[in-house]
């Protein structure tokens, strides 16, 4: 299996019933912090995620990913290069499948007054 493949039958179809389900109680500020912990969780995920498979803890097989985006800076770094778009795109699923979830999962704020 791909890792493309992965995500379209697992982590996608996911993400999808968790929008649909989700999305009726999700305000501006939900968005807002959806977006800010996305930024975060890639910018902070993307260093280790990358230098563990420079480490060679986990890897990506050339067969089964799409393409690897920053592979030129590989020879230069070991925090940039190493993992697949899949990868990058696996960062940001999850990280919007917890928020959903949360957003689903937590009590409505009543309204004062």
């Amino acid at each position: 299996m791909t890792y493309w493949g992965y995500h379209l039958i697992f982590t996608l179809p996911v993400l999808v019933i968790l929008f649909h389900f989700a999305s009726s109680r999700m305000k501006t500020a939900h968005w807002v912090c959806l977006l800010v912990t996305c930024v975060i969780a890639f910018l902070f995920t993307t260093p280790w995620d990358n230098y563990a498979a420079y480490l060679g803890i986990w890897g990506f097989g050339e067969d089964v990913s799409l393409w690897y985006p920053l592979r030129s800076l590989a020879d230069r770094t070991p925090f940039l290069g190493h993992i697949p778009v899949e990868e990058y795109s696996f960062f940001i699923i999850q990280t919007v499948m917890v928020i959903l979830l949360a957003t689903l999962f937590l009590p409505k704020r009543e309204k004062k007054g």
